[in-house]
């Protein structure tokens, strides 16, 4: 498949990080592959999609949404199985789709009623603002099964390492220096005995959204009130995915 997005080397490499994800989604859900399972990919991009047909992956029904009409576009042409289908939301994204509507304004998916096992949102929070987080959440909550499960990743910042700590708080620094009111707000909020972990950073302001850094406390409480709780949230298994939330229904 062509419009190939991540950060991945190499075209093994990418596809071998879609069935690591499958893995996942079966494994958090207690099952032993997606046979019997519906998946709602929100986010979506190709590289499921490609897993799943050219390499012939069990799963009962898998829809796949995403913010960038090329790839859905591509999709739809160019994939025949009836257990796969595909959807364009014209919702707005700084990183991926700066011209679309604002995620609030959306009542529900392009997906009538259908109801799903499994929503994944891969590397999807890992580019949204505070607002569009709890918006995302809301978003989905309508179209999942009453036994179903969502499983969504993010960076969390006090899950760094040291190396990427330092880095991150260099950033802190450059940009508190320079007067980013941002940033300056963020930090003075969450200041607690010398260490700086603000609730959340756009990391890289002229990337916008290329990096949305959340701290755990913050990330737990923007899911309050949105119709999920949470069940788990792992540690990242890189280079496969960043820390990642379980999340049931209620």
């Amino acid at each position: 498949m062509g419009l190939r997005r991540g950060a991945r080397r190499g075209n093994e490499e990418w596809i071998a990080a879609a069935h690591e994800l499958l893995k996942l989604l079966a494994a958090a859900t207690g099952r032993a592959d997606l046979s019997d399972a519906s998946v709602l990919d929100v986010g979506c991009g190709n590289r499921i999609a490609a897993a799943i047909v050219n390499d012939e992956v069990p799963i009962r029904r898998y829809v796949g949404i995403d913010t960038d009409e090329e790839v859905i576009r591509f999709l739809l042409e160019h994939v025949d199985d009836p257990r796969l289908d595909f959807h364009y939301l014209r919702a707005h994204n700084a990183m991926y789709n700066p011209t679309g509507e604002p995620l609030e304004s959306f009542g529900r998916l392009p997906v009538g009623d259908e109801l799903f096992d499994i929503i994944s949102l891969f590397s999807v929070f890992t580019h949204l603002a505070p607002h569009d987080y709890r918006a995302m959440l809301e978003l989905v909550r309508p179209h999942v099964a009453p036994n179903g499960g969502l499983l969504f990743s993010l960076f969390v910042n006090e899950g760094m390492d040291p190396e990427q700590r330092e880095t991150f708080n260099r950033e802190l620094r450059r940009r508190r220096e320079s007067g980013d009111a941002e940033v300056t707000a963020a930090i003075e909020a969450r200041v607690a005995g010398g260490v700086e972990v603000p609730d959340f950073v756009d990391r890289i302001p002229e990337r916008a959204l290329l990096e949305a850094f959340y701290s755990e406390p913050y990330a737990r409480k923007l899911i309050e009130g949105t119709g999920w709780e949470i069940a788990a949230l792992h540690q990242p298994v890189r280079p496969i995915i960043q820390h990642y939330f379980i999340c049931r229904p209620v």
